[in-house]
């Protein structure tokens, strides 16, 4: 439904009576008389509860936050140069016969392209009556916590003196305000950061809101800032435990370092929070603190969290400390005014406090003395529930509120103690009916402090400093938040109030806080969204409005791309190439646009998932946190974050566009090990939910489970598996697939579920091929499967040979000399194809290839034997290869799948790092370098030969050895040198369908990039199509392509990709193909592809030319190869190259 116009200017709200007032000065609001009864609130969330008390939701005559300090930023360093490190500290200083201050020091940390670095510190307002200012300083090196004196190389300025520890340096200011230090290239290389505070007068030590100063010099280790921060919650560390302003504490104190180290430092400090806001962390031991020095730390790490959102460099981070935020009260006020406002109350209302007589109210008491010693947001709560019990007069409804409403009980009340005066909650109070208006004007103190997680306090103290037209229709979609029309508006709200607190001059918390508000209530509306009457096209709509949502902060940059492509195809027809609404190819482009926002989701939340976890581990170990809850810590993270709003309406929508598409009723969820493509298991019919806490390791299963909750574990052993019902991309199951591996899809259809259940209790290999996922029976058993060790099974395939190496005694063949026993089929048949006047003549008169041309790149081959030659001559490395291997053999032996996996990643690391390069190999790479262009280096190419010959013993190859019994010495690697093509498009063709088995047509998919998204199995759909060997190749179009990342050869680099060519590939009755690797010497980028912009989605007739060309290319190479081929390639322009043509293997 369509959100209200907006409203003219002026139906705008009217500027505030009063002007704004200092943050600790913000009235309360007017007491409305007390109603003769008030009803028991709903135990409903507050968000969604517009009907609650009033008195619940003081609203303030102005509450503008006051402006974040900032100074003019430092002109920027030349580009040859990085900022190391760039901020403002903020210094407030004062109170008593101290001399007031309010300033700070700007810190600046430079790396020079010579490697030397400069620090500079900038003091602003700190000497407002003369006298001398220095820096008390220190350095800390890398791996360390302690302070120790400058190395010996630092130019320092003149003054700077050892304090007189032996530890800290004393550095005064210039008359300009600066100090200006440097360390030249190779001085302090292992100094990680400088510490440090300023002293005035050498008396005034002046610490700033982000406690020491602390400046940068290497990227902080992000293990340093976890370890700090989960050893300040170990318990055996702490005599009496820890409170939450300690930890507020050390958050601050680590906050700077944080964010310098990415995302890992952003979620040490969200896993921190986190825990800490389920009280999963204690907030009530350790000691006493003032409300004032808890309403000052809040306030400050909520500011600082709030510009790290904005600002922080890459967009995991953002979000990390974006969620951290939505954690914590907003801070700010007048602590004092807690302490001085409940005392005030008791005397005022002659409520007995220490030895003065009065009314004997036990809970006052014992509230007076927790908001003495440890206020913090409960106190709002427990106010909240006071008030209730006033109104109502019933003691138990006080116990009761706080349960429904925010989920305290009684054992939590008795534990807020803290210092030797305070034993807890436990009441009861007197009903004192009188104390309801002033009790709601202390609720409001409480609320400046604690408050700003909910929309409407959230814009109480926001506001001041939003537009006044933004300011209006907020507050006319608060008071309409139950209509119909709120989602999309609120959506749209956010653009623009991200103009606020994201793009304008300052980030100011409270708008951040009413974003956070916001979007939290969003996804509460789509989640509880009934859309059994809204049309598919409804729900195109509220799923385009739930990715603008997620995108708003521009954190997500994959999802950004997939939010254009899914505007286009949602578009009108003008936009899309002229595709017409619910036309199967419309369905086509719609479904890749659904798909690739899937991906995008899937890819973002699995990260977030993975940092939360990470993080959360060490925290809550030490903290003695149940594991239980701990391990499902990162999955809950991903459950209540809006992207789970992006899941709901992909569920909603993605069969109706599968059916306008024609897709296959296959929905792959997760690809799966690429092991399962030997052997995944016996297939077993059994619910999920039936086989938890079972472990099939030694005798791996295929589990078809009809229905999935979603929050079902995969036990151990499991490869696969296959449900008939809908799964959530974003459920528990769907995370740990993706995380452990483990194929996880849904086939929907009863036709295509029937036969799988047809297959119960057999052996099973599965392949992904396209949209499809082929199942069938396994050759070689389950000695091909990963998680099993142990000796060969004897399942081995009957009649294959392997041909042996013929020793050939030089280092590098050409092309006319690839022949058995020296180079294997890859070598043989790109050296056929490239000699084949066939092709040749094809490429002349085919009416299909005028104005392109094909090509079989040149290439050079290191021959079988050049790895044995090799290690021969390295016997050091050749010792440790045979300890290596005796290594596997035992490990095998003893059935340990485990610590076989690890001694073959020790094989695998002796022959990259170890192997030394004989002095007689050298030239001949030289000279084959320069035969490619010369820009690749010998040290390049000789490090991807070794990972090649190291591929040799991953695990997959090294199982299916196993389980074909291959020998070890019977397999034999050569390794084909040749030039990268930087391909626009890759493709893979099968002469004959690898789906039906049809020799009669060719099956064909093409991806975006080079072809390793196509080969390495990577999530999304290519463009795959069918077409028939007739004249015209007709042709159609099975899924446009999805996947989200192109691998992309580095701009103006010519470069080299080493290929594996071994003796154990493309045997008769066995693809051992893409067992093992070949490695780019100049590593290709990755890039999110723009779907929105290419033409393989929007141009029909440039697609259908591609088709076409690549149809009739395949039946050439067939007719040359006399065989039916899998065949790869590549695309630059209007030229076609042939990469690889191999024997297809059809079952």
């Amino acid at each position: 439904p369509a959100a209200p116009p907006t409203p003219p200017p002026q139906a705008a709200a009217p500027p505030p009576a009063a002007p704004p007032a200092p943050e600790a000065a913000v009235p309360p609001p007017a007491a409305p008389p007390a109603p003769a009864e008030v009803p028991t609130p709903a135990a409903v969330p507050a968000e969604a509860a517009p009907a609650s008390p009033e008195w619940l939701n003081p609203t303030p005559a102005a509450a503008p936050a006051a402006p974040i300090a900032r100074v003019a930023p430092p002109a920027a360093a030349p580009a040859s140069e990085t900022i190391r490190f760039d901020e403002y500290a903020k210094v407030d200083f004062g109170g008593h016969d101290r001399v007031e201050t309010h300033g700070g020091v700007h810190m600046l940390a430079v790396e020079h392209p010579d490697g030397s670095k400069t620090v500079t510190l900038t003091q602003n307002d700190l000497l407002p009556a003369g006298g001398s200012l220095e820096w008390h300083w220190a350095c800390v090196m890398e791996g360390s916590d302690e302070w120790c004196l400058p190395p010996t190389g630092a130019v320092l300025p003149g003054g700077t003196n050892d304090s007189g520890d032996g530890k800290a340096s004393r550095t005064p200011f210039g008359g300009d305000g600066k100090i200006v230090m440097q360390f030249p290239r190779g001085v302090g290389d292992d100094v990680a950061r400088l510490v440090g505070i300023i002293v005035r007068n050498n008396s005034d030590w002046l610490h700033a809101d982000v406690g020491d100063l602390t400046i940068p010099l290497m990227t902080p280790n992000s293990n340093g800032i976890l370890k700090a921060l989960s050893s300040g919650e170990n318990k055996k560390n702490q005599e009496h435990g820890t409170n939450l302003y300690n930890r507020f504490c050390r958050i601050n104190d680590k906050l700077s370092e944080s964010q310098q180290a990415g995302p890992p430092g952003a979620a040490a400090i969200f896993a921190t929070l986190r825990l800490s806001a389920v009280r999963q962390l204690p907030w009530y031991a350790g000691g006493n603190y003032q409300g004032k020095d808890m309403a000052h730390m809040q306030k400050v790490i909520c500011e600082r969290m709030a510009r790290a959102s904005a600002t922080s460099e890459d967009g995991m981070s953002r979000q990390l400390f974006r969620a951290a935020l939505g954690t914590l009260p907003r801070g700010g006020g007048n602590g004092d005014d807690i302490r001085l406002g409940i005392l005030q109350l008791m005397r005022e209302n002659n409520i007995k406090e220490g030895h003065r007589p009065g009314i004997e109210d036990p809970f006052i008491a014992q509230w007076h003395q927790k908001l003495h010693s440890n206020t913090t947001v409960d106190d709002i709560y427990i106010c909240e529930a006071y008030l209730h019990f006033l109104h109502t007069g019933a003691w138990d409804d006080f116990w009761t509120y706080l349960w429904d409403n925010h989920g305290l009980t009684k054992d939590d009340l008795a534990e807020m103690k803290a210092g030797w005066r305070t034993e807890g909650i436990h009441g009861p109070a007197e009903h004192l009916p009188h104390m309801i208006d002033p009790m709601k004007h202390f609720l409001w103190i409480l609320k400046i402090t604690h408050g700003g997680g909910s929309m409407d306090s959230a814009m109480d103290f926001a506001h001041g400093v939003l537009p006044e037209d933004l300011q209006y229709e907020i507050r006319d979609m608060l008071d309409n938040r139950d209509a119909p029309w709120v989602p999309n508006k609120i959506v749209e709200l956010r653009e623009r109030l991200a103009g606020v607190w994201k793009y304008g001059p300052d980030c100011n918390r409270d708008v951040v806080l009413l974003d956070i508000a916001m979007e939290k209530f969003y996804r509460q509306r789509i989640e509880a969204m009934n859309t059994a009457g809204m049309t598919a096209d409804d729900k195109l709509g509220a799923l385009e409005a739930a990715v603008r949502n997620v995108c708003i902060g521009g954190d997500f940059d994959r999802m950004q791309m997939a939010l254009e492509f899914l505007r286009k195809a949602n578009g009108p027809a003008e936009a899309s190439g002229g595709l017409v609404r619910w036309s199967a190819d419309w369905g086509k482009a719609m479904d890749a646009a659904l798909d690739n926002v899937a991906l995008a989701m899937e890819h973002h939340m699995d990260e977030l998932c993975s940092c939360a976890q990470r993080a959360a581990y060490p925290i809550g170990l030490n903290a003695e946190i149940d594991f239980a809850y701990l391990d499902n810590f990162g999955e809950e993270v991903v459950r209540g974050h809006s992207m789970f709003a992006v899941s709901k309406m992909i569920g909603e929508v993605r069969d109706e566009i599968r059916a306008a598409a024609g897709r296959s009723p296959w929905l792959i969820v997760s690809n799966g090990s690429p092991e399962i493509s030997l052997h995944a298991g016996v297939v077993q019919v059994v619910p999920l939910a039936d086989i938890q806490g079972q472990d099939y390791s030694s005798n791996p299963i295929v589990a078809l489970t009809a229905k999935l909750g979603g929050l079902e574990d995969i036990p151990p052993g499991v490869t696969a598996v296959i449900t008939a019902s809908p799964v959530d991309l974003l459920s528990h199951i769907a995370i740990r697939a993706r995380q452990m591996k483990v194929l996880l899809a849904a086939m929907p259809d009863p036709g295509g579920w029937a036969e799988l259940m047809s297959m119960s209790g057999e052996g099973v290999k599965i392949d992904i091929v396209g949209e499809e996922v082929i199942v069938k029976k396994s050759e070689l058993g389950p000695a091909a499967s990963a998680t099993v060790a142990g000796p060969p099974t004897g399942q081995y395939i009957e009649g294959l040979t392997i041909t042996p190496s013929a020793n050939c005694p030089v280092w590098l063949v050409e092309p006319k000399d690839y022949a058995d026993g020296i180079v294997g089929g890859k070598s043989k048949s790109l050296s056929n194809l490239g000699f084949s006047t066939t092709l040749s003549t094809y490429a002349m008169m085919s009416e299909t290839m005028r104005g392109g041309d094909l090509t079989v790149p040149t290439s050079n081959a290191l021959p079988f034997g050049s790895f044995e030659k090799t290690l021969r001559a390295d016997e050091d490395t050749l010792e440790k290869v045979a300890v290596a291997t005796a290594a596997v053999a035992a490990a095998d032996d003893a059935g340990d799948a485990d610590l076989r996996r690890d001694a073959l990643d020790v094989l695998r690391d002796i022959i990259v790092y170890r192997l030394k390069m004989p002095a007689d190999l050298k030239p001949v790479l030289e000279q084959a370098i320069a035969s490619y262009g010369g820009m690749a280096t010998v040290e390049g190419v000789w490090r991807a030969i070794k990972k090649v010959w190291a591929s040799k013993w991953n695990e997959r190859a090294y199982l299916s050895r196993k389980a074909c019994g291959v020998e070890e010495e019977e397999l034999c690697m050569a390794t084909l040198l040749m030039e990268l093509v930087p391909a626009e498009y890759s493709f893979v063709l099968h002469t004959a369908n690898p789906v039906t088995g049809n020799q009669n047509e060719v099956y064909g998919e093409i991806c975006v990039g080079l072809g390793e998204a196509l080969v390495g199995n990577e999530p999304g759909n290519a463009l795959s199509f069918t077409a028939q060997k007739v004249k015209g190749f007709p042709h159609d179009v099975r899924s446009l392509p999805s996947k989200p990342i192109a691998h992309v050869a580095k701009a103006n680099t010519r470069t080299i990709i080493a290929r594996s060519d071994s003796n154990g590939e493309d045997l008769e009755g066995f693809a051992g193909a893409g067992l093992y690797d070949s490695v780019v010497v100049d590593e290709p980028e990755l890039k999110p592809v723009a779907y929105a912009d290419e033409p393989l989605i929007w141009d029909a007739e440039k697609r259908s030319s591609i088709i076409r060309k690549l149809a009739e290319l395949a039946v050439a190479i067939e007719v040359e190869m006399k065989s039916p081929q899998d065949i790869e390639g590549c695309i630059v322009g209007e030229n076609f190259y042939i990469l690889q043509s191999r024997p297809q293997v059809l079952h």
